[in-house]
């Protein structure tokens, strides 16, 4: 693909790209940006004005041609005149003339917020907060189409670039058998002194020696090697909640159980494992979603939390031939991985941005449906006026674990959407492995905008069954 060709057809000569939120995922995204002929970025929005005022004067302009903006007409006033805004107010800076918005707060509340404000200006929307999409996105993505405007995910992270593969691989006639990512932190094996390495923590795993190679039954070995690690968390939330995303952008894919097997696997064994039983696999069917944690050893290339398609070998010179080049080919041969072994974060969103602004096409589903929930299960008992938060970089909420589960209303009680216990208050006792529902909570009579946009989700999307 000549990316310079593929926009160049568009009759808008640039986009005015807004951002909300300046560090993380988004700081790449501003950096780069800028050098895009095709881009200006002259509003940037955030809590914190210095590092808004910081992240122009890093590209060269000038201290005078900054504003701080608290008032519409004084801001659209400077932007007429050329000049760089900062806004701390971002309601009001969804009033600003731009095209397209970037949301990447990292604040499922703010960022639902933001979004629904940028849509009722008509402003088209990608958001790199999965938190609030994993929850409120399919009814975002309608009201931005009620608006004649675009509500996208972005590329550099994995939901989307995930759905990219699996319809090229579609497109290209390739039968798809299971998709999903690697999971952020590889575990790192020293065959040397027989340890294993994550996130900086290295353990001594006597015996790991025996189950490198998945051997003849790869179900066993995949099972001693959890066991063997089982000091490591094996499950993370942001996975989960980005595979809920897929789902619910590409209707024919499901999990196979709702906490996933998460393997610890090495990158080529991803065509064994992640294919159904009757190929040799872990599946009970075909067209499945998961998650594997990388296995590797120090000197062995990393799979950077990158998405893969297995596909069928349904052909067996087409088949022959690629495995010579290097795919990746499961041991019996009727399984192949193609992978896109990274993201890249905020530069590689500038796909999606320019998608959204001068194709008029989401980087993602263009009409999502709630087909899946992120939801909260208890991993332990706990007492009623604990006080739940998530936090960290992966959004833990202390003593619970996420799944996937069918999506269903809030008011049936019968589960919920993980994120929208953060900030909340246990008004009952909870024991270990129920899932936690709204009545569970103690909740503010008013309720919360991801709370509130989550209830006419679902009055929109999913029956009361009740």
């Amino acid at each position: 693909m000549n990316y310079d060709l593929l926009f160049s057809n568009s009759k808008k000569v640039k986009l005015e790209l807004a951002i909300i939120g300046v560090g993380g995922f988004n700081h790449s995204l501003f950096v780069y940006g800028v050098r895009n002929k095709r881009l200006s970025i002259r509003i940037l929005c955030g809590r914190n004005i210095q590092k808004c005022r910081d992240a122009y004067l890093s590209i060269g302009v000038n201290e005078s041609d900054i504003m701080h903006c608290t008032d519409k007409q004084a801001g659209l006033k400077a932007f007429s005149e050329g000049k760089f805004l900062i806004f701390d107010n971002i309601p009001l800076a969804m009033e600003m003339p731009f095209d397209v918005v970037i949301e990447g707060t990292g604040n499922p509340e703010a960022a639902a917020s933001y979004c629904l404000s940028a849509i009722e200006n008509k402003k088209n929307v990608v958001i790199v907060t999965k938190e609030a999409d994993s929850v409120v996105g399919p009814l975002l993505a309608k009201k931005a189409r009620e608006k004649g405007v675009i509500y996208s995910l972005a590329e550099g992270d994995q939901p989307s670039l995930l759905i990219g593969l699996v319809t090229w691989a579609r497109n290209a006639g390739l039968t798809i058998l299971g998709i999903g990512k690697a999971s952020e932190y590889d575990f790192i094996y020293d065959p040397t002194n027989s340890s294993v390495e994550v996130l900086g923590k290295t353990v001594v795993i006597p015996g790991f020696a025996d189950v490198w190679d998945l051997g003849d039954d790869f179900e066993v070995t995949v099972e001693k090697r959890s066991k063997m690690l089982h000091m490591f968390g094996q499950r993370a939330i942001p996975d989960l909640a980005e595979m809920s995303i897929v789902c619910n952008h590409l209707p024919e894919f499901n999990p196979d159980i709702e906490a996933f097997h998460y393997p610890v696997a090495r990158t080529l064994e991803v065509p064994d494992l992640m294919c159904s039983k009757d190929r040799g696999g872990l599946f009970d069917g075909t067209m499945k979603i998961d998650v594997y944690n990388c296995l590797r050893r120090f000197d062995e290339q990393s799979m950077e939390g990158g998405e893969f398609v297995v596909v069928a070998c349904d052909d067996e010179e087409t088949w022959q031939v690629l495995k010579e080049k290097g795919v990746p080919v499961s041991r019996n041969g009727k399984a192949a991985m193609i992978y896109y072994p990274a993201h890249y974060l905020g530069f590689e969103a500038l796909y999606s941005v320019l998608s959204v602004g001068l194709l008029g096409l989401p980087t993602g589903s263009d009409n999502p449906t709630p087909r899946y929930d992120l939801v909260a299960k208890a991993n332990r008992d706990m007492k009623a006026g604990t006080e739940l938060k998530a936090v960290g970089h992966h959004h833990v909420i202390d003593g619970f674990d996420g799944i996937l589960r069918p999506a269903k209303r809030i008011d049936e009680n019968l589960q919920l959407p993980y994120y929208l216990a953060d900030g909340m208050k246990l008004k009952e006792d909870v024991s270990a492995g129920q899932l936690l529902t709204a009545e569970m909570l103690e909740i503010p009579e008013t309720d919360t905008m991801l709370w509130s946009l989550r209830r006419e989700q679902d009055g929109m999307f999913l029956q009361d069954e009740k």
